[in-house]
């Protein structure tokens, strides 16, 4: 585990242009976000310039870290995180490498190098709460945040907005992809894929106000190199074959369209660590953004239980 100290830096939100800052004020409009975004401090940690939105409750909360879904960023989850912050919390969302206003090439980024950012940005944030630690991965950031928990013993709770692992696979189809994308990258590592060839976002974000918002925003990676895709794709989690000393809960909403509620029940079956599985009646897997009042009520109960 690396447990080093860090300084926090000023974040850099560099200047857009024109066209993409009306995107971005019109983004923010249809998902409501500036109440909570003018409750946010925002800084940068580490060498590899990692931006995090922190929103602090008192010096005597828990720390929580939010990990984004899939090619966004911690801006877009404003409204999650004030409202989790505001049930007793210290929230900070982090940017991964390459994602939102994180430093580096977009979409670039291996496990490994996300896990140590994550230690560096407890290790910046430690001063600012009681102590306790736990970690929220959305989504493929749910892999990243078991990752974390396994090698760093100050995380005490995980919770996923499901949980994809890749001894897991969802179906042969996966399971070929994942195959195919490994031996691609390591032939063409900076060959880019588009998540779109494969991921249906409008259908995803259909009916909601901020949908066509959102997929238009120049700050979410719709194109990955296969080196991101292959480090994701073949990380082997260590919960599978051992039990650790946190606490973990999968939530998953009922109706799903990316993964089955019944593969997160294959999954707490098939582990040797022990999950809690909370299932949300009625609600999808972009719940973030389509019922935040619920999924923040939800986070807050569980770290109350488990920190």
């Amino acid at each position: 585990m690396n447990n080093p100290v860090e300084r926090l830096m000023p974040p850099l939100f560099d200047e857009e242009n024109p066209e993409a800052a009306a995107k971005r004020a019109v983004l923010r409009e249809k998902l409501g976000l500036e109440p909570y975004l003018q409750r946010r401090e925002a800084f940068r940690v580490g060498p590899d310039g990692i931006h995090c939105e922190y929103y602090h409750h008192s010096d005597e909360a828990p720390l929580v870290l939010f990990l984004p879904g899939i090619a966004t960023y911690s801006e877009l989850y404003a409204e999650l995180l004030c409202r989790i912050s505001d049930a007793g919390f210290n929230v900070v969302g982090v940017d991964l490498p390459g994602h939102g206003y994180s430093a580096g090439p977009r979409g670039d980024y291996t496990v490994d190098q996300v896990v140590c950012n994550l230690e560096r940005v407890i290790s910046a944030l430690q001063g600012r709460s009681n102590g306790a630690v736990g970690v929220y991965g959305y989504s493929i950031g749910a892999l990243l945040a078991v990752a974390l928990a396994e090698r760093d013993e100050r995380v005490q709770s995980v919770l996923c907005g499901t949980l994809l692992l890749t001894e897991i696979a969802p179906d042969l189809l996966h399971q070929l992809g994942w195959a195919w994308t490994w031996g691609s990258a390591l032939w063409f590592p900076d060959l880019r894929l588009p998540l779109k060839s494969f991921i249906d976002y409008d259908q995803l974000l259909a009916g909601h106000p901020a949908g066509e918002a959102i997929n238009d925003d120049p700050r979410v990676v719709y194109d990955y190199p296969l080196r991101t895709l292959a480090s994701l794709f073949t990380h082997r989690a260590g919960v599978v074959n051992q039990r650790f000393q946190f606490k973990a809960a999968i939530i998953h909403g009922e109706q799903d369209e990316v993964l089955p509620l019944e593969y997160s029940h294959r999954v707490i079956d098939g582990v040797s660590h022990p999950f809690e599985l909370i299932e949300v009646a009625g609600e999808g897997h972009m719940i973030p953004w389509n019922n935040p009042q619920l999924l923040s009520r939800l986070a807050a109960q569980w770290f109350k239980r488990s920190l």
